[in-house]
């Protein structure tokens, strides 16, 4: 062979490897590129999500209402209301109350809301209420402490050791531990028990 040959062989052969390595380079690069944008995305939108969402998971709130009765409130997730910072969106909301002569009675709801200042909860959807054997099942369920109410209101459904009851709304006044029950169709119907612990145990 050539010398000739020898030099255009060899020029050849360089001219290869140049190009391959400048192939590799380049796409080496891009895919780099690619990858530290993509995971720049990636932890911008979670930065972005958890500004914007504010949620929290398993809070727990405990206090004493305006009756001295403690109580221990709970929530799955939990997220502060913007424009009103004293109000708490509740998911998977249960709230156990302690009275004073040692009742025992929980509250729980899909969705909810409560006030921080006040101290007030509003349980929504598959509102359930539990003391001992006994339970109410409804729509809604909102808790006034300053006034040491409990409104309980829409498709009411109670079962106690004396016997079911139905009704569009049950208020409980917690001082004097009296029942009322409302119905929408007839205001002027009222049923009223002594002791609201014969419908709640």
């Amino acid at each position: 062979m050539s010398a000739r040959k020898k030099k255009l062989i060899f020029i050849q052969t360089s001219l290869l490897i140049v190009a391959i390595l400048l192939l590799y380079i380049f796409y080496y690069k891009e895919s780099l590129d690619d990858k530290s944008i993509e995971e720049t995305k990636i932890e911008n939108k979670k930065i972005e999500q958890l500004s914007e969402s504010n949620f929290f998971e398993n809070v727990e709130y405990k206090g004493i209402d305006a009756s001295g009765n403690r109580y221990l409130l709970k929530s799955q997730i939990a997220s502060f209301d913007n424009e009103k910072p004293e109000l708490v969106n509740m998911e998977g909301m249960k709230a156990i109350f302690y009275f004073k002569d040692g009742t025992i009675l929980q509250v729980s709801g899909k969705k909810g809301v409560y006030n921080n200042k006040t101290n007030d909860m509003k349980f929504r959807k598959e509102v359930k209420v539990t003391q001992a054997d006994n339970q109410i099942k409804a729509d809604n369920l909102d808790y006034f402490n300053s006034k040491g109410l409990i409104n309980i209101y829409g498709e009411v459904e109670g079962k106690s050791l004396d016997g079911n009851f139905t009704s569009d709304i049950l208020n409980i006044n917690i001082d004097n531990q009296s029942v009322d029950f409302l119905m929408n169709n007839n205001n002027q119907v009222k049923i009223n028990f002594k002791k609201w612990k014969k419908v709640l145990g």
